[in-house]
């Protein structure tokens, strides 16, 4: 991640730093780029050729596809310290929690961020009526739909589109829990911290949800 005048960096590279310095660092990384004093951490050929060896994130990041979210660019991030996955809507499809299995089984990651925003038109899909879609983007839309549906969201109501876009990241870390075994397990075991959050795009600021840490 990045540094600021009273901390040093949390990146990849095996620190022992607990998942809520980690996730402090998220927002410290997200201050820095409001105030404009972003400092563009770990952009450099020292760096590229540091992790030519290989990577070792400790946050991974499944966030919207939608190009309003540049998740390195919000977080003041770099080289190496964010593995990010991004599909429209964040949802738990086989390749994200593939993916995120991978991070946590494989890379070692200590923190889940699970990330929707303000105005998702995925999520948006989800309340349209007599729409075509690909089937690939129907399936999708059609999960949107059902785990809304499941969390007390009628999608025949558009007055509940704007809650809904904030609850979507909860609902979508609570699927990615309960439907792996991988997650799940580090979950229970407190080496995963589950962070959904909420991204308002105009002004600029992201709502911190309450974490899934040891849930069984």
């Amino acid at each position: 991640m990045g540094t600021s005048s009273s901390s040093p960096y949390i990146d990849s590279g095996g620190q022992q730093t607990t998942p809520h310095d980690i996730v402090n660092e998220l927002k410290s990384g997200l201050q820095r780029f409001l105030d404009g004093q972003s400092a563009h951490p770990h952009a450099t050929e020292a760096r590229r050729h540091q992790l030519a060896g290989g990577q070792h994130p400790q946050v991974a990041v499944l966030a919207c596809s939608d190009s309003r979210v540049p998740v390195e660019v919000i977080f003041d991030a770099g080289f190496g310290d964010l593995f990010v996955i991004r599909n429209a809507g964040n949802t738990n499809t086989f390749g994200s929690a593939g993916s995120i299995e991978y991070a946590v089984a494989d890379l070692g990651i200590c923190v889940l961020l699970v990330m929707s925003h303000q105005g998702c038109g995925a999520v948006k899909a989800a309340y349209l009526t007599g729409q075509d879609f690909s089937p690939s983007l129907s399936e999708l839309v059609n999960d949107i739909k059902s785990g809304l549906n499941n969390h007390g969201f009628s999608t025949d109501d558009h007055k509940t589109y704007e809650q809904a876009c904030i609850a979507h990241s909860r609902i979508t870390a609570e699927a990615l829990v309960q439907d792996s075994d991988v997650i799940r397990d580090a979950v229970s075991n407190k080496t995963l911290l589950v962070q959904p959050a909420f991204l308002h795009i105009d002004p600029l600021s992201i709502t911190w949800l309450e974490p899934l840490y040891g849930k069984d």
